[in-house]
Formats: C-alpha cells, sequence, structure tokens
C-alpha cells in the first residue's frame, strides 16, 4: 500500500515536525485549561465522578504522589496560597527523595510516574513557584528522566514495541516538558519531537486495522499510554493528532471478550479486561460501546484515578455491545477476524488469523492460527508467559509459548532449519514460522515495512448475508510469506457457521500447503484444555473442569482416511512438547481461574510424504451433551467441500481465485444454504438443472465469495 513506503511516511514525519503544537503561555495547561480548570469543583460534586474523588482524598492520606496531585488539583479551586506553597514545598522534597535501586524491575515506570507528579504540582501550581523552586524542580526533573530507560536527552529506543512504545515519552517526558517550558523548553522539544517522528506514524500504521498487536496483557500499558498524548496535545490546542481509527482500537476487546469476563489469550500475559485505555478512550470520542464493555467490569488502578478524573466524560451514556454486529474484521495491518453467535452466556466465540506483519516482541508466531470459545475454553493458545519456568526470554517462552507450535496454527518440520537470533543464539525447531528479522524489534515503522516482518497477505474476507447477524464468517490468507524457504506456498480459509440450535456453530478450516521438500513433514495442530478423545477421523474435546461444559468435535475430512494419521501429545511430562523436549512451565502466583495454559494438543498429519497437502477440518461446538451433527466431505471440479447439515461450503484446491463454470451436485431435502470461495470478481449466476435461478450475484473483490439457498439439484455457477 503506497500510503505506507519509506518514501511517504519520511515526508509525513517532516511534515509532523513542521507541525509541532507550541505551548500556550498560560498555567494551567498540563492535562487541563482554564475552561477545565473552572469545572473541577462540579465534577467533584458528579454522581460518576464524585467516588472517583472521594477515592482519591481517601488514597492520598496513605501515597504522597496522590497526595500532592490531589492538593494541587484543591489549590486549582480553591486558590488558597498556604495549601499550595505547602504542596510546592512538600512535592520538591518528594522530587529530590526519589531514588531508586539498581536492578529493580521495570524501574522506569515509577520513575517516570514521578515525574508526572513533579509536573502537575509545578504546572498548576506555577504562580506560586520562586525562582529557586523552579529551577531546583526543573534539575530533578532532569535527573529523574535521565534515570529513565531512554535517558536525557533521550537516545533513539524502540518507538513500535517495548518499553520505549510506554510511557516514558508518551507521558512523562512529555507532561514535564510541557509543564517547564517557559523556563526550560528542551524537554519538550525533544519529546514532541521524538513523538512526532517516531511514535506517531508507528500508531497511524496500525490503528486503522483497529487491534493491537502486542496482546490483550500488555494494551493496558501501550494503548493506556499512547492516550496521554491524545489529551495533552488537545488540551495545548493542537486538537486530535492521531488518525480517528484510534477509536476503534478497543473494539478488538469487546469481540473477544468472554461471558466469563475473561478476553481470549493474545500475546503474553493472560486475559487483562480493558480498564484505563477504555475508559478515557470512549470519553474522547464519545463512544458508547467502548463504555458499556469496560462498565462489565469496571476499575482503575489507584495511580491512574486522577486520570479518570480529568478527562472522564461523566455524561456519556454506554451503549449495549449487544447492538453490535456478530462479526468483525480487523484489517490491515493484522488480518484478524473474530466471529460469535451472540453477546450471552452461550455464546460462540471464534477468533481467526492471518497476521499481516508480525510486529514482534510481545505478539506470537501464530499466523493462521484460531481460537473457539464455548461454554469453557475450547480450542485454546496454550503455554504461559510468567511461572516457575521463568517469564520473557525464559526457554518456555522461546521454545514454545512464543512460537507456532503453542498455536492452532500448522507445522512444516524440516529437520535441518536453524532458528537463530540475530546475537547468535540457537533455539528449538518446533517446524514452525520463521524469526523476522533474527527476533531483533523494529525500532521505527520505517524498519517494519523495510524488513522482513510481513508474515502474509489478506486473500478474502466478509460475512453475511446479513451483515449484522452473518450466517457465515469467511478469512483467507496467504501464510508463505511467515515461513522460511522450507516452504512453496501455505495458505489457510476459514468459514465460521452461524447454526443455531442444539449445534449452534462450527468453523471450517481449509489448507493448501506446498513443501519445498516433499520429506517435510506437515502438522495441523489442535490445542486444549483437557485430553482429546480420538476415534477414526474425529477428535473430541469435553470441558470438564472449573465449571466448564463446553465440547468440541473436530471431524478430519482432509487427508483422507487411510493418509490422516491423527495423535495426541501432552500429558505428564510432554505438556509443552518441542519434538524430543519439553519446556515446562506453571503458574507461580494467582488463583488457577486465571489461566489456562493447557496441557494436549492433537497432531493430525499426513502418512504418505508429498509436496503438496491440503487439510480439511470441521470443528463443531456444543454443549456437553450435545451430539455433533454429520459431516460430508464433496469433491467437484477442482474443488474440496464440506457439508455440515444444511450448510455447504466449497474452496478451490489450487488456492486461486476462479472465473470458470463450477458444477456440482447436492442431494437431500430442504433448503441448502451453500457458500462458495475462491471465485473472481464480478458479476456471476446461478443454475439449477439446467435454468437460470439467479441471474446477477456479485461476488466482491475483497470476498471472493457467493451465498445462495436453493433445494437439492445439479448446480452451475457462471462468470
Amino acid at each position: 500500500m503506497l500510503t505506507y513506503t519509506p518514501f511517504v511516511l519520511g515526508l509525513n514525519i517532516l511534515m509532523m515536525l513542521a507541525a509541532i503544537p507550541p505551548v500556550p503561555a498560560e498555567h494551567p495547561r498540563l492535562y487541563l485549561r482554564a475552561r477545565q480548570a473552572a469545572e473541577l469543583e462540579r465534577r467533584t460534586e458528579h454522581p460518576v465522578l464524585a467516588p472517583v474523588w472521594n477515592s482519591l482524598l481517601e488514597a492520598a492520606k496513605k501515597n504522597p504522589q496522590i497526595r500532592a496531585e490531589t492538593n494541587a488539583l484543591r489549590y486549582l479551586m480553591t486558590r488558597d496560597e498556604e495549601l499550595g506553597r505547602r504542596t510546592v514545598a512538600e512535592t520538591l522534597q518528594l522530587l529530590e527523595q526519589a531514588h531508586y535501586p539498581a536492578g529493580m524491575q521495570d524501574v522506569t515506570r515509577p520513575i517516570g510516574r514521578m515525574m508526572v507528579t513533579g509536573a502537575v504540582v509545578y504546572d498548576w501550581c506555577y504562580r506560586l513557584l520562586t525562582a529557586a523552586q523552579k529551577q531546583a524542580c526543573i534539575a530533578q526533573l532532569v535527573r529523574l528522566a535521565r534515570e529513565l530507560e531512554c535517558g536525557y536527552p533521550p537516545r533513539e529506543i524502540g518507538s513500535v514495541t517495548g518499553h520505549g512504545s510506554e510511557w516514558m515519552i508518551m507521558r512523562d517526558m512529555l507532561s514535564a516538558g510541557v509543564a517547564i517550558h517557559d523556563e526550560d523548553p528542551e524537554m519538550y522539544r525533544l519529546a514532541a519531537e521524538r513523538f512526532f517522528a517516531r511514535l506517531l506514524p508507528a500508531r497511524n500504521f496500525w490503528y486503522p486495522g483497529h487491534a493491537f498487536h502486542q496482546g490483550s496483557a500488555y494494551a493496558e500499558t501501550r494503548v493506556s499510554s499512547e492516550l496521554y498524548p491524545l489529551f495533552i496535545f488537545d488540551r495545548l490546542g493542537a486538537g486530535n493528532v492521531y488518525h480517528p481509527a484510534q477509536q476503534f482500537v478497543p473494539y478488538q476487546w469487546i469481540y473477544m471478550r468472554r461471558p466469563d469476563g475473561q478476553l481470549l489469550r493474545s500475546g503474553d500475559g493472560q486475559s487483562k479486561a480493558p480498564k484505563l485505555r477504555s475508559l478515557l478512550n470512549a470519553s474522547y470520542y464519545g463512544d458508547g460501546y467502548v463504555l458499556g464493555d469496560y462498565l462489565r467490569d469496571p476499575g482503575i488502578d489507584p495511580m491512574s484515578q486522577l486520570f479518570e478524573f480529568l478527562w472522564r466524560d461523566p455524561d456519556l451514556k454506554p451503549l449495549p455491545v449487544e447492538d453490535l454486529p456478530l462479526s468483525r474484521y480487523f484489517g490491515f495491518p493484522y488480518g484478524w477476524m473474530v466471529a460469535r453467535t451472540g453477546w450471552g452466556q452461550d455464546a460462540v466465540i471464534a477468533e481467526m488469523k492471518v497476521n499481516v506483519y508480525n510486529f514482534g516482541n510481545h505478539q506470537h508466531h501464530d499466523a493462521g492460527a484460531f481460537q473457539i470459545y464455548h461454554q469453557g475454553p475450547l480450542a485454546i493458545d496454550s503455554g504461559l508467559y510468567e511461572g516457575t519456568g521463568g517469564a520473557y526470554g525464559s526457554p518456555h517462552h522461546v521454545n514454545y509459548y512464543k512460537r507456532t507450535i503453542a498455536h492452532n496454527s500448522l507445522l512444516i518440520h524440516d529437520p535441518e532449519e536453524k532458528f537463530l537470533r540475530s546475537t547468535g543464539v540457537e533455539y528449538r525447531n518446533d517446524g514452525g514460522q520463521r524469526l523476522p528479522n533474527g527476533w531483533r524489534e523494529p525500532a521505527t515503522i520505517e524498519t517494519l515495512v523495510e524488513r522482513d516482518y510481513k508474515t502474509g497477505t489478506v486473500l478474502g474476507q466478509g460475512f453475511g448475508p446479513d451483515a449484522r447477524r452473518p450466517m457465515y464468517t469467511y478469512l483467507k490468507g496467504d501464510l508463505t510469506e511467515a515461513y522460511s524457504k522450507k516452504v512453496k506456498e501455505v495458505q489457510r480459509s476459514f468459514v465460521f457457521l452461524n447454526l443455531g440450535g442444539a449445534v449452534p456453530a462450527a468453523l471450517v478450516v481449509f489448507d493448501r500447503v506446498v513443501a519445498a521438500n516433499p520429506s517435510f513433514r506437515k502438522y495441523w495442530l489442535l490445542h486444549s484444555m483437557e485430553e482429546p478423545a480420538i476415534q477414526g477421523n474425529t477428535a473430541r474435546v469435553s470441558l470438564s473442569q472449573r465449571g466448564w461444559t463446553g465440547r468440541m468435535t473436530g471431524t478430519v475430512l482432509l487427508p483422507e482416511a487411510a493418509n490422516a494419521e491423527i495423535a495426541k501429545v501432552g500429558g505428564p511430562g510432554k505438556e509443552f512438547w518441542v519434538f524430543g523436549e519439553n519446556f515446562p512451565n506453571q503458574p507461580r502466583r494467582g488463583p488457577e481461574s486465571e489461566y489456562e495454559i493447557g496441557a494436549w494438543r492433537v497432531e493430525l498429519s499426513p502418512r504418505q510424504a508429498a509436496e503438496t497437502d491440503h487439510f480439511l477440518n470441521v470443528l463443531q461446538v456444543t454443549d456437553g451433551s450435545g451430539q455433533a451433527l454429520p459431516v460430508e466431505r464433496l469433491e467437484a471440479g477442482g474443488c474440496a467441500g464440506a457439508r455440515v447439515s444444511d450448510r455447504v461450503v466449497w474452496f478451490r484446491r489450487d488456492g486461486h481465485r476462479s472465473d470458470r463454470p463450477f458444477s456440482f451436485e447436492l442431494g437431500g431435502a430442504g433448503s441448502l444454504r451453500v457458500l462458495a470461495t475462491d471465485l473472481a470478481e464480478g458479476v456471476w449466476q446461478v443454475w439449477r438443472d439446467g435454468r437460470i435461478v439467479l441471474p446477477a450475484v456479485s461476488v466482491a473483490a475483497d470476498a471472493g465469495t457467493l451465498y445462495f439457498e436453493g433445494p437439492a439439484g445439479k448446480y452451475q455457477l457462471r462468470r
């Protein structure tokens, strides 16, 4: 896409640098201006914000930082000069005494938060500061800035992922810079230049995809940090500096939220419900759906309640997420789809991924992966981020948890393949996807675009025929770039069927895998919390733990029975098995209900060596006593198909879109619902038994699908 070429990115950066907002010569100007300051007392009495204000007052009794910030707010409301001078003196002493032990984990975070306290008091109590106090405060803010991970002046540090994409620039240094700008404009200039040159282009690159690439756990840290410049620059008079698609990033968590309140797992870490990141987003953009999702499990940590008090829109009314469409596509640079059958306790939720880009850091190598939830986690992302076996960079993390083998994806195992980090460290050969750029994180968005971080291409996506309550949801991707040269082609197609009744949904997964060497064995993976039962060409997962009652029945249609080897891997000593070695990890704290690490997987592999193999699997979900529907494999005109009850889905075996006529015959009674994929864009006709029944059906370029209903008969699709 031209918008994201390095040349255009460079031009955008130059334009942004030329438009760095000026800092107005007035106080307060950090987080609020005179107009907002005049409304503070009303906010303390508002039914929505009064509890927040009271919580701040209560926390101030024990926490000196919160006390300083709350007293500075009280000064803005009362203009009590004695209170203001006392607050200035106490804050300066707090800054001078703020020293942090060397080697403290994530020490940058408390250092930066202390800078915020100093900046708040400096700006809000500005007219009471003596010249000496100003200089002393500036000296302490600069000292603390130098102790940040990025240092001061800030050196080049990752702006796409990593700690550099958190608060250091976007909140801590930018806030202090705004506060002290009259006396020392350097910190604002450096922070703003870094933001507009590096951080903003990266975010505007991925916001149109309406999602976040580092997983739900790290979103609370990183997406929340992105909201500070939103409000800081807006209060300076610049308006919204971001791409307006920022508004829709929280929709990822709306769609991934399960009936139990947790989220489908993504990236490093366990499920974390959206907190500050969603509340402030909803308030700025006036989005009642995002607020409604936040209110399902509200709560802001004490050190962030100041910003809830300042920026929450107390008059915004929540809207019911039940009014939203059941399927949602998260586009470039992601290529993700989430489909649901509803929003209640019995909802089925399926996530399907292509991964157009892999951003590294806390994003996993899970191109082509899927998850399914119904009355419990049925098809899962397995493994554990932080546990007895270590956290980020531990053997479990780098050899299993972050790798393809821990996901419901595809392996192509070349026994000679090396998985090497740029430092020369070699990791276990899991048969999965490559390590982009030697596992060096992209420091800038230009690096992401120029190097080998692209891992897939969306070949088709859509849902219908009713866009709000679709019967089918479709996603297809080319995953070839996610793998090394051991593959010539990898394609995966998903069709989620909203069936209703005793079998509420099914997920049909079709794969075309072409290996560079026929001897490289291919594996189709399905991970589960509990031990699967395998019988013939079916694998069943029945949940019984923690009050879960869901069941998933997988039927293998391809490879054909004589060529399909279906095995289960897992249990004690093999929970996280990677071709001959286990990488154990167990939770070390917190209740068991917070973790879903799994211990089992199904491996489906062709028995006979071949360059090209196809996989066709149908996964049906029911409650614990439900029985799956009959499933039939179909073949016609170079296409493979699956029939589940009255639903029929067709895929082209060669993976290409076709403009040629396609003929097939369907038997049985009653009306059938047919989805044909891999069709060329244009106007098509549907013929049955030699007569035109649908004279003009449009096939869109972004979908390549044709859906129709009709009785049994001999059909032909013509363009």
